[in-house]
Order: structure tokens, then sequence, then C-alpha cells
């Protein structure tokens, strides 16, 4: 460690002008001193006179002592405006003021004058580049909005205020389907779609008006990453207004959205918190917000809901559900269940559709209805459709060994059809079971089919030249174009079962069964009607020329072991025998 100097440390204790002082009187002394001694060695060399003192050695130390109080004061008075030049360089440096510069003006000294003018600019670059690390440290570079940070800044100074009379608001916004939205526009475009859903929520939030626009006294609209937003309202006053406000902010999403490449249609979703009633900090705010948004994820999809402390039990409760979804991937705990198909003309099994089963090790069957929609939020999807298209195509390879010319249809869920490796991930499992790809019947729904017919022909092409079929699933319950449909690759279309099963009591379900099915004739695809529960349902199709039938007829989805027995056992026309008992058949629809 480097020792300083006795005057170092000295200087760094005292001031400039008393230092200066100090100084001065030293110096003053020495010279008092030396001319002292001058003039007593003049005396006795040139004069030869004796060693002494011209005057009273009284009088010469009160000399000493005026000659160093006055050097010293005198010097010490004549440092003070320098002191008092550094001390405005130091404040001008320190302060914000934008007038502190004029401080600087008045300098005496050339020396003085030349550091004023590098300190200026000096000090003017830093707070330019200052000020530029301060947008970027606080504002989305994306919309210039406020960004996560400078949020939790405001909702930490302005939180402590919030009172249940008076409390404070916190709305978590999400664009919803955000990656469908993506790929419509391109992700080169995703700082323009975010940038117009700035700008259409700062439009809403400046409309809006009375009683509501008093919420918004001191509120801040910020981006997070993503595709999400925040609005905090620290005087909320109370839930009317905030609800007013969501509102709105709905309402303002549901016009088009004008993007330099095309037209979008965009809407958004929210969840809302309460504070001081349901957080007490920024991280809870945002922690119930993310809960409350999740569960309007998973119940409407769309739309805005308050977070009350119900929601963290349920929120919980799909956690472990989702971490047993899993586990259950992990152990393959999702079966195969086959639904027989039956040719109208000749009444024989021609094929089957593999459906989805999740069987728990206790034998506690879970529903489809409640395990898909989790397992598409929590990406696992994919996973359990790869486990049920190998398990169906290795019950086909075993259906051919045994002889029986039949064919396996699986669905292809929408997560599965945007992956770009679906193609080779199908062929990898046909290659593995052995089953050959003309047994293989993939079904994709008519949404899926029309949002991006490139994407089918694609998918489908490879597949298709080795003699693997392509299904439209649920076929008349969207609001597609007609003419695209046409243009795809499909073999068959596939009635949807609220068509078939209303054909006995609604007027005009009979009339866009006979529109499918004609249309399905010319252009020469083979038709299947989905449902079919009834004798009466099952004649009127076979009349009006439809293919194929599945349904609780015939049969449930059974597990490969029972479907083998029923297959062994089925007669063609044996429907006719079991139609009295039909109803109560009892098994997990899909």
């Amino acid at each position: 460690m480097k020792h300083s100097s006795v005057i170092g440390r000295l200087t760094g204790r005292v001031s400039i002008p008393v230092f200066a002082g100090i100084t001065a009187g030293l110096l003053s002394i020495l010279l008092y001193l030396a001319v002292i001694a001058i003039s007593i060695a003049y005396r006795m060399i040139v004069l030869g006179a004796p060693l002494g003192f011209v005057m009273p050695a009284p009088v010469l130390l009160v000399m000493l002592v005026a000659c160093l109080t006055i050097s010293g004061v005198g010097t010490y008075f004549c440092a003070k405006p320098l002191q008092a030049v550094f001390e405005r360089f130091t404040a001008y440096m320190t302060t914000s003021r934008v007038d502190a510069e004029a401080e600087l003006e008045d300098m005496q000294f050339p020396e003085l004058r030349r550091l004023r003018v590098a300190t200026t600019r000096t000090v003017r670059k830093l707070r330019r580049e200052n000020e530029t690390l301060r947008q970027i440290a606080y504002k989305d570079s994306r919309t210039g909005l406020p960004n996560a940070i400078a949020l939790e800044r405001h909702v930490n100074a302005t939180l402590p205020e919030a009172s249940f009379e008076y409390p404070a608001a916190f709305l978590l916004l999400d664009i919803d389907r955000f990656g469908q939205l993506l790929e419509q526009v391109g992700t080169t475009n995703s700082d323009a779609l975010i940038d117009a859903a700035a700008k259409r929520l700062t439009r809403a939030l400046s409309d809006l008006g009375d009683p509501a626009a008093i919420a918004l006294r001191g509120s801040m609209l910020s981006a997070l990453s993503a595709d999400k937003f925040v609005l905090y309202l620290p005087c909320a006053i109370n839930r009317d207004h905030v609800i007013s406000i969501a509102r709105a902010i709905r309402a303002a999403f549901a016009e088009p959205f004008e993007l330099p490449t095309r037209q979008i249609t965009m809407s958004i979703s929210g969840g809302i918190v309460m504070a001081p009633e349901d957080a007490e900090s920024f991280a809870k705010l945002m922690q119930n917000a993310k809960l409350a948004v999740r569960l309007v994820r998973s119940e409407a999809q769309s739309g805005f809901r308050f977070f009350t402390p119900r929601l963290t039990r349920i929120v919980q409760g799909r956690y472990r559900f989702e971490a047993e979804l899993r586990d259950a991937v992990a152990n393959k705990e999702f079966k195969a269940v086959f639904q027989p198909k039956i040719d109208f003309q000749t009444g024989r099994i021609v094929g089957a559709e593999a459906l989805a089963r999740w069987r728990r090790p206790n034998g506690k069957l879970i529903s489809p209805a409640t395990f898909i929609p989790v397992a598409e939020q929590a990406g696992l999807i994919d996973a359990i459709g790869m486990q049920i298209l190998e398990a169906a195509c290795e019950a086909a390879r075993s259906w051919q060994l045994e002889g029986y010319d039949l064919t396996v249809a699986v669905n292809v869920s929408p997560s599965q059809f945007q992956r770009h490796d679906l193609t080779d991930a199908i062929m990898a499992v046909l290659r593995r079971t052995g089953l050959h790809p003309n047994r293989l019947e993939l079904e994709i729904t008519e949404s899926m089919a029309v949002s991006d017919p490139a994407r089918v022909a694609e998918f489908i092409s490879p597949l298709r030249a080795m003699g693997t079929k392509l299904a439209i699933d649920d076929f008349g319950t969207g609001h597609s174009n007609l003419a695209t449909l046409t243009q795809l690759p499909f073999d068959v279309f596939k009635i949807d079962r609220q068509f078939v099963s209303a054909l006995e009591t609604d007027r005009q379900a009979p009339a866009i069964v006979e529109m499918i099915l004609a249309m399905a004739e010319t252009l020469g695809l083979k038709t299947v009607a989905e449902g079919v529960e009834t004798t009466r349902q099952a004649e009127f199709l076979r009349r009006r020329g439809c293919t194929m039938a599945q349904g609780f007829l015939y049969s449930p989805g059974l597990p490969e072991t029972a479907f083998f027995d029923f297959l062994r056992a089925w007669r063609p026309g044996q429907v006719n025998e079991q139609q009295n008992d039909v109803q109560e058949r009892q098994a997990p629809r899909r």
C-alpha cells in the first residue's frame, strides 16, 4: 500500500485558502530570517561590527509575528475566490439545472476560462450520453412506452399510497394468439405489430371519457417483453372504472389493424389485480395478474378477469394436473382406443379411428375434454399425438398380419401441424412399425386446412405420394372458402357429429348433409359420418350415398385387444340386431 507524504496528508485535510495561508506564513518566516541573517553578515564582514542585532530582539520578534500574520491572512483571503471558482465547477457538474452553465461565465484568468470551456463541453457530452442511456434503460425500443424497469419504479413509488378506500389497479394485457399472428405477418414485422397495438392502446385511453377517465390520473402504460403490456392505475377509485377501461380496450381492438404488408384482426385479454386488496408489492401484482390471465386462457381463451384468492387454488390445482400430465407423457400412460368405420355398401369394417385415452395407474379414466386443453397449453400435445400415432400404426400392422385389410385414422393437432419436421416424424413411425403408408389416414380440421393451404400441400405431398390419405375432420363446422377446400389434396370428408345427431330433430340438418355428400361425390371424395347412433340416421346416410359411418350405433372406442375381438366377431348387418340397446351404451366420447 502506497504511503502519502506529510504534505499530501495535510492537503487532504485543509481547504485551499487555509493551505495557501499556511504556506505564505512559512515563506514569510523564511524570508524574514534570511533578511536578518544577511543584515548581520553584512555588518560583520563589511563594516567590521561585532555580532549582534541592530534592533532589540523583542522588536524583531514582533516584526516576525506581524509578517507571518499579514502574509498568511492576506494570502488566505486572496485564495478564497479561487476556492469559490472550484466550488462553482463542482456544483455545475453535480446539478441537473439547465441554467447552471451561466454561473461559469465570469472566469477571470485564462487558465480558468480554458478549464471552463473544457469542463462544459465534457459535461454536455456526458449528459447527452446519460440521457440516451436513461431512455434505453427506461423505455421500450419498439413502442417508446415505459418498460418494465420504469413500471416497477413507478409502482414502488405510488403503491404505498393505495388504500381500500382509494385502491390502485394493475392490468396485465396479453395479445391473443400472438404466435399465430406472427406467422401471418412474418417475424420481421413483429415490432410493427407490437407498435400498432401500443398505439391502439394509447388511443383508447386518450379517448376515454368521464367518469372512468378520472382513474387514469397518474397512470402508466408500459410495454413488457414479447406481447404483453401493463396499465397501472395508482388512483383507480373503484372497480367500475376499471371495468369501463377494460371494455374500452377490448372495443378498441375490435377494429382491424393496418400493417405495411396486410390487414389483420387482433384481440387482447387481461388479468386485473386490485391493490392493496390482492397485492402489496410489484412482484405480487405481476404474479397474481399472470394467474388471472392464465385462467382466462384456460377457460375462455380471450377476455378480462379480476384476480381473487380462489384463483390461486385453481391455478395451483392446474399446475399439479399439468405435472401429472407430464409424468403421464413420460410414463406413456396415454393409450389408443379404436372406433370402427363401417362401409355402408358392404356392411364390413373397413377401418378405425384412433382416439387418445388417459388411464391413470389407479385405473381412473381421464376425459380427453379435460386433458387435451391442458396438454395444448403445456406444449405436451405433440408428444401425446406421436404416442397415439405410434400405437395406431402398431395396431394397424398387427391387423394387417392377421389378414384384415383396414386403414387407421389419426388426428393431427394444430400444434403438430405447425411442426416443420412432422412429415419426417410420421415417416419414421411408419418405418419403425412396418406399416405400409397406404394403411394410414391423417385427419386435420377444416380451419387448419384453410388457414394455411400451402402448409397442407407441403406436409402431405411426400406422404400422399406413398399412398397415405388425408381427411378433413369436422367438415361443415367452419366458415371456409369452398374454392380453397376444393383445391386441397383431400381424400375424405368427415361429416361432423352435430349434423348427424340433428338429422332427426332439425329440419335444416338433412339439407346440409345432402349438400356435403353431393359436393364430395362431385369431387370424387369418400365421406365418413361421425356420431351415428340410430338406424334411422344410418339409413338416411346410406340412401344419400355416404361412404362410411362410425358411432355408438356400431361401437364406442375400444382398446386394441377388445377391438380385435370385435373385429373377429363382426358380421355385416349385425347392427340391426343391436339397435334396441344402442342408447344404453356408455363410453367416453371423443
